[in-house]
């Protein structure tokens, strides 16, 4: 209940700030040179002026490192107004979208955040995301466990915020709370006091008292209805704002127009310490925030240069998946020590992708330019190190040390649980080497290994090829198909007389790999049939011109690219999987919109070839070549689509693997056409109301229709954002469609309930910004500014894949069938002398309920660092076993300080998790001998 007007509110806290984005319609560089001018202000204005009490340096640390590198002679400065409490910096190293990224790699943002923040003083405890475009369910609980209790956001309330306030208790499905504060009219409210328009505020012309007066008296009038007590938070700044100009001046005023209003100059923890205090948040929500009613929440940013979101999936992979766990095991081998440094950078340069107008891909050309290398850097670092750590393993091949005795290829498992899967890799020998018999695989237990020799060439010695033996998985084999084709003078099958090695493409069944832990094959000659893997007639691959099986599915693939899959143990059919559908896009970076006439085209009709491209029997793959004529563009009344063509070539392949049910996708497309959205459909024939996605620790089941509300500032639309997969599910049998770096979905039912799922491929768009388009009801939401770059235009590459399943997904497997997907596995070939032996693993989670997300080393100490978290609602007892004795055990926070000791015996845990909880664990084990 709040007072009577005249009195109302009785405090206001003004909380001067600025909101800084790095790079959006200029470039980091550009920005910067305003950043330092900014920082000086304010540092100027907290020093001397003595009505200008704080400021907020917008909750990213990371701005102190861009400022420091021009000024080093300001850290001093820095840190002595950051100890006094009047300059708050962090909690965050940079402000992220929350949904484009991994929940990991939100957890990684507040470590270096508060990190980088500490080197000047302790960092502000407000979870402050004032611009990010929706929110998360578990960020309540990520921030908890970062010792973070308040929430302070502008985007994605919808009708809930009528009954909430703008002071609520947001609870995560776990259960977790903090104090949120939902900004009214956002970030900017209060900026500018005593401007004519926001755009004067970093001028230094006079400002105008009654001026200030009539803009926080119209605030107060909009506050006042959702208001839950008597104070209030004046945001005080806006995009790339100095400071306030004349505080006291603007103070005093506001004072005497509002004499029963006490005004503060104040920090965001003093306002929230009140709210707390006085007991406002009562209401609770519980969910993500992803509503569009008073602020846009601009939901084709999860489409916009879809180019993006694969770099940084494939980089976030990179690190979590592959380069940590690796480096953790090798550590744990005494093989190689942790090379944390070189992952902190890696990750430092990762998370300087992950701000909203930069992940999501609306900003100028140049920025995501930048972007991409600063993707590339993580990957190069990544790549290295597993290179290096693999090689920690088996020392590298020398061919011409022919008398090694003999071959090692040892396979690393990264997940923390035991796979089979059938790899695909080159294996090099010297020419002399060739056994009359042919070859075999033998394990460290001296069991053959089944595999298949595909093809081989014998090729020239020389430098051009022997980077091959160090790249991994397909961009391995594509590479040394390009060199086929490009020096067929050095691939000299019957050439006798000169240096020469054998490249042996192989299919190889890995069975039984240790959970993070790797495994060694011997390679050596076999009296078996040359040219044949011992045993390589077990696989259970069988394929034709268009089509594919195995034991559990079968693949027909037709001409147009859509393809049906029959899922053997349940009976299941689905038909016309993968089918293209194109329409116009209106829109720009920030939001879809169709034309006036759609113009929808589909794959129906494409004529292609398809062969067969690969066979053994433990992997085949299919191929269709066509070529896809869309329209070039849309025409100048961006309503209708131009009825001149494009061509546009398609490369699709379909692999399927000995023992997977898994059909993995791999869609290149020339795109030669402008402003259209592409995607690509599954009808499920399942009859649900939801759709069940991967999400930020916990998985999201929403529903397929939403309301309408054609009053709210941006109504709902169809789609949905995801992480690794999405499902459709009843509770019988489903559907999962997989996905890399593709986090746009959307589930439509037909007449009969059945649901199709689309998978959004590529949005093409010409414009950071527009305002002559309905979706967003014609208003801008950045600078109208070309984008050329943004109609990505040439070779598109996408890959993704479907599985069917029967029973629930979580008793079925999925999340381990996703994750395996992800996370392909490393190998490395080397010489049998001084390689380590395998077969022992780093750890293991015993149930299928449960997701790790993290394998690494602790920070700061010798040990290891676990992180993983209850996938259902219900409790969990899960067991964690790691290869060596523990010494001891602890729950620890986000932030990797210990909370309290876990009992254990030996080398095994057993954990209790509420439904839906985090938990990291610190594990220090006994040493290596």
């Amino acid at each position: 209940m709040t007072e009577p007007r005249a009195s109302w509110p009785r405090r206001a806290y003004v909380v001067s700030h600025t909101h800084w984005d790095r790079e959006w319609y200029l470039p980091f560089h550009r920005f910067r040179v305003r950043l330092v001018d900014v920082v000086r202000r304010a540092l100027d204005a907290l020093e001397h002026d003595a009505d200008f009490h704080h400021f907020l340096l917008d909750g990213q640390s990371v701005l102190l490192e861009d400022y420091f590198e021009i000024h080093p002679e300001d850290r001093s400065r820095v840190s002595r107004l950051v100890q006094a409490g009047a300059l708050a910096v962090g909690p965050w190293y940079v402000l992220p979208d929350e949904f484009l990224v991994s929940g990991e790699a939100l957890v990684r943002n507040l470590i270096v955040g508060d990190r980088v923040a500490r080197q000047v003083g302790p960092p502000q405890k407000v979870g402050y995301l004032p611009d990010s475009f929706g929110h998360i369910a578990q960020m309540p609980q990520i921030l908890r466990l970062a010792g973070i209790d308040t929430f302070v956001f502008t985007r994605g309330t919808g009708d809930e915020l009528d009954d909430l306030g703008w002071e609520f208790l947001w609870q995560a499905p776990d259960g977790s709370t903090v104090t949120a504060v939902n900004q009214c009219d956002g970030y900017c409210a209060a900026g500018g006091l005593g401007f004519e328009a926001m755009s004067e505020a970093p001028t230094e012309r006079a400002i105008d008292p009654a001026r200030a007066v009539a803009q926080v008296g119209a605030l107060f009038e909009r506050m006042r209805p959702l208001a839950q007590g008597d104070i209030c938070l004046l945001s005080n700044g806006c995009d790339h704002d100095p400071p306030q100009q004349r505080m006291g001046e603007v103070l005093a005023a506001l004072r005497q127009a509002f004499p029963n209003t006490e005004f503060l100059h104040a920090s965001l923890g003093e306002y929230l310490d009140a709210v707390k205090a006085g007991g406002y948040a009562r209401r609770r929500h519980r969910g993500e925030f992803l509503g569009g009613k008073r602020q846009l929440i601009l939901p084709g940013v999860w489409s916009a240069r879809m180019y993006l979101k694969q770099a940084n999936d494939a980089a976030q992979s990179l690190l979590t998946g592959v380069v940590e766990p690796l480096a953790a095991y090798t550590q744990f081998l005494g093989a190689r020590s942790y090379p944390g440094r070189l992952i902190d950078s890696a990750w430092k340069s990762l998370l300087q992708n992950h701000p909203h107008d930069s992940i999501c891909g609306c900003s100028v050309d140049a920025v995501h330019r930048a972007m991409m290398t600063r993707f590339d850097g993580v990957l190069h670092t990544g790549d290295q190190l597993v290179r290096d750590h693999l090689r920690a393993l088996a020392p590298g091949v020398a061919p011409e040390s022919e008398g090694d005795a003999g071959s090692i290829l040892v396979v690393f498992n990264p997940l923390p649980f035991r796979r089979t899967e059938v790899l695909e890799r080159l294996v090099v020998l010297p020419d002399s080497s060739e056994p009359r018999e042919g070859w075999e695989l033998i394990d460290g237990d001296g069991h053959t290994v089944p595999f298949a020799l595909v093809r081989y060439h014998r090729v020239a010695r020389f430098w051009g090829t022997d980077f091959l033996t160090e790249w991994q998985g397909d961009r391995q084999l594509d590479a040394f198909e390009h060199a086929v084709e490009s020096l067929g003078d050095r691939v000299m099958a019957d050439v006798e007389g000169e240096a020469a090695d054998r490249y042996y493409q192989m299919h190889i069944l890995a069975s039984g790999l240790p959970p993070v832990g790797h495994v060694s094959y011997r390679l050596q000659a076999s009296s078996g049939t040359k040219g044949r893997g011992a045993a390589a007639e077990q696989g259970s691959i069988r394929a034709g011109a268009d089509w594919v099986e195995n034991d559990l599915v079968r693949v027909q693939l037709h001409s147009d690219g859509t393809f049906d899959l029959h899922d053997k143990a349940s009976g299941a059919r689905y038909q016309g999987l993968n089918r293209l559908v194109d329409e116009a896009d209106v829109g720009d970076e920030y939001d879809f919109a169709p034309g006036a006439v759609p113009g929808t085209v589909t794959s129906e009709g494409v004529a292609g070839r398809v062969r067969l491209l690969v066979e053994s029997p433990w992997l085949a793959r299919l191929e269709l070549s066509a070529v896809w004529a869309l329209p070039e563009s849309i025409m100048p009344d961006r309503a209708t689509r131009s009825t001149s063509l494009a061509d546009c070539a398609i490369r699709l392949r379909l692999t399927l693997r000995h023992g997977s049910p898994v059909v993995e996708v791999d869609l290149t497309i020339e795109n030669r056409a402008r402003d259209h959205r592409l995607r690509t459909a599954f009808p499920t024939g399942i009859v649900s109301d939801t759709v069940l996605s991967d999400g930020h620790f916990i998985l999201s089941q929403r529903p397929l229709s939403r309301p309408e509300r054609p009053d709210w500032v941006q109504p709902p639309t169809g789609t949905w954002p995801q992480q690794d997969f999405s499902l459709i599910q009843d509770g019988t049998r489903g559907l999962v469609l997989l996905n890399r770096g593709l986090p746009e979905i959307q589930a439509t039912p037909d007449a009969a309930g059945e649901v199709t799922l689309w998978l959004t491929l590529l949005r093409a768009v010409g414009w950071l910004s527009r305002d002559d388009f309905a979706t967003r009801k014609h208003t801008n939401a950045g600078p109208m500014i070309p984008t050329p770059e943004a109609q990505c235009l040439g070779p598109q590459h996408f890959r993704y894949a479907v599985a069917s399943f029967t029973g629930p997904a979580l008793a079925a497997g999925v999340p381990r069938l996703s994750s395996a997907y992800h996370t392909p596995i490393p190998t490395v070939q080397g010489v049998a002398a001084g390689h380590v032996p395998g077969g022992q693993g780093l750890l293991e989670v015993a149930t299928a309920k449960t997701m790790v997300t993290a394998v690494k080393q602790h920070d700061r100490r010798d040990s290891l660092v676990v992180r993983l978290y209850n996938m259902t609602g219900d409790p969990v007892e899960e067991t964690v076993t790691v290869g060596r004795a523990i010494i001891e055990a602890w729950r620890i926070d986000l932030l990797e300080e210990r909370l309290e000791p876990v009992p254990g015996t030996g080398n095994r845990l057993v954990i209790d998790l509420r439904g839906h909880e985090i938990v990291t664990l610190e594990l220090v084990l006994e040493s290596h001998p």
